[in-house]
């Protein structure tokens, strides 16, 4: 402090004390302190650099291709190629359940919860759309159809229960279908203890019931010229009915099926799901068997089956959550896709498909709900290209193969590499390996 008592000061910065100021990034600017960024030990970003070297870390979406030990040696530079980011990818587009690659679907509505309300059911065992837009629900525990509006959700009746004249109550209904190209009669089958078929207007009219020597009936459906179907459990019995009720055929399939689950029909054959055999098989209406759809990690426990609209057949089954694979409509050669939920439904009972060039899925779920999916109208692989390095055991090396709907750009000559469906199955002598 001087004489004056003002204290002497020089200016900020200029001491040797403050000279660490610019050591640590530190720009002093009138007085205000403003950090800059820091430059990492060893990073390389002079552009004058005499090694003319790329930055210390290269991006997180690159991959460094390794040079194969028995290729000649190259004076070029280390490649860097650009790669889809792999986990933003499969997380939210492929999932890798049971064996197979499913592109995964998210619900586009749901109704329904646990009750006696109007919106709540006790055991939604049956689904069925209807061509006004309506979707016709079993519950069988309240023993009634409830009918609500398709796109909304929205409750508008319900009938079997007190309210259908001319005829008892239903009792346990447990399985619907709806008449093709008509005027949407609702044919309903009951089950223990007082199995039969009771056929309604779509406003809950009764018209007629019939089919009191049925035993165990699983699932039926109904064709386009009216034929009711239905196929029995654990004696394996399929019945064709008029739709006035005259038996048409019976025969006993004890030989082929141990369990079936659903059934659908294209009019000229029927088509039968099989839990414990896991497989679709097909037969004639006078019951003989005519081919079997069977696919390894895609019809695993299938519990039920539909045709669309363009005769394409669905497989739903709940291995280890919801699985739906979708087959061409020319004797079922070729998987056009393979799909499954983000949610783990606990268990589907019926699914209901609209006749219509929507392709929207309906499913009653054992949580006392009723979920809507849409199935892609056309199957489209995975994006491409997709691009991968496989890391394989130390006497291999790294080779990078990227991956497109038909080909292979580079392979590993000591290895097989095969294309499987969204991915790639590695063969070794030793393992087998699955990368995606």
């Amino acid at each position: 402090m001087n004489s004056i008592g003002a204290s002497r000061k020089r200016s900020f910065g200029t001491d040797k004390e403050n000279v660490w100021s610019s050591m640590l990034g530190i720009e002093i600017d009138s007085g205000v302190a403003t950090k800059q960024p820091r430059l990492a030990l060893g990073s390389a970003v002079i552009d004058n650099n005499i090694f003319n070297s790329i930055p210390y870390s290269p991006p997180d979406n690159f991959f460094i291709k390794s040079i194969a030990p028995w290729s000649p040696l190259k004076s070029d530079p280390v490649q860097l190629i650009p790669a889809i980011d792999r986990r933003a990818l499969n997380r939210t587009e492929t999932r890798y359940k049971n064996g197979s690659f499913r592109q995964v679907l998210k619900s586009i509505r749901s109704l329904g919860e646990y009750g006696d309300g109007n919106n709540a059911f006790r055991e939604p065992n049956s689904v069925a759309w209807l061509e006004c837009g309506k979707l016709a629900v079993v519950d069988t525990n309240a023993h009634c159809i409830k009918v609500f509006d398709s796109e909304i959700g929205q409750f508008e009746y319900s009938f079997g229960r007190g309210r259908t004249l001319g005829c008892q109550n239903l009792l346990y209904p447990y399985r619907i279908a709806v008449v093709p190209g008509g005027n949407d009669e609702l044919v309903v089958i009951q089950r223990h203890p007082r199995p039969q078929i009771h056929i309604f207007t779509c406003k809950g009219d009764f018209i007629r019931r019939f089919g009191q020597h049925l035993e165990k009936p699983r699932a039926l459906t109904v064709d386009k010229l009216r034929r009711i179907i239905v196929i029995e459990s654990q004696i394996q019995k399929l019945h064709i009915f008029s739709f006035d009720g005259k038996i048409l055929s019976l025969c006993n399939l004890n030989e082929q099926l141990k369990f079936p689950t659903s059934i659908c029909s294209n009019n000229s054959e029927i088509f039968i799901s099989d839990n414990h055999l896991h497989s679709v098989k097909v037969f004639s209406y006078h019951g003989q068997l005519l081919r079997e759809i069977k696919e390894d990690n895609y019809i695993m426990f299938p519990t039920n089956i539909k045709l669309n609209v363009k005769g394409q057949l669905i497989v739903i089954d709940n291995h280890q959550g919801l699985n739906i694979t979708v087959y061409d409509e020319y004797e079922q050669k070729k998987r056009l896709g393979a799909y499954t939920a983000r949610i783990c439904h606990s268990q589907i009972l019926d699914v209901a498909i609209e006749s219509n060039q929507k392709n929207i899925l309906h499913l009653a779920s054992k949580d006392y709900r009723v979920y809507s999916y849409q199935i892609p109208l056309k199957w489209t692989p995975l994006a491409e290209p997709f691009p991968f390095i496989l890391s394989l055991d130390p006497q291999y090396c790294s080779v990078l193969v990227r991956l497109t709907s038909s080909s292979i750009l580079y392979k590993d000559i000591t290895t097989k590499i095969e294309i499987i469906e969204g991915g790639i199955q590695i063969k070794s002598n030793e393992q087998d390996r699955i990368l995606y």
